[in-house]
């Protein structure tokens, strides 16, 4: 894989849509055959960190990048950006 492969989910401030930060993940880890089994830190890290930004009642926009050496995600909302990322094994 010699590129970078970026995948980016906008979500509602809804609820409804809690779930989804996680599901995005394991997606893509699934696409690119990752093994998620050293990455529930960084689940949970995502999780809680979309869970956070939505209690503000403002949408989210995640992007999910996969490169040869990390997995990386930057989750952005009103305004306020967090970076969280995990290396790829």
């Amino acid at each position: 894989m010699g590129e970078d492969n970026l995948v980016t989910l906008r979500l509602p401030s809804r609820s409804s849509f809690d779930d989804l930060p996680k599901a995005g993940l394991a997606a893509l880890l699934r696409i690119h055959r990752i093994d998620p089994g050293g990455l529930a830190d960084l689940a949970s890290s995502i999780q809680q960190a979309a869970g956070e930004m939505l209690v503000d009642g403002n949408g989210i926009e995640i992007d999910y990048r996969v490169t040869e050496t990390e997995i990386q995600v930057e989750l952005r909302a009103a305004g306020q950006t967090t970076r969280i990322s995990a290396p790829r094994d």
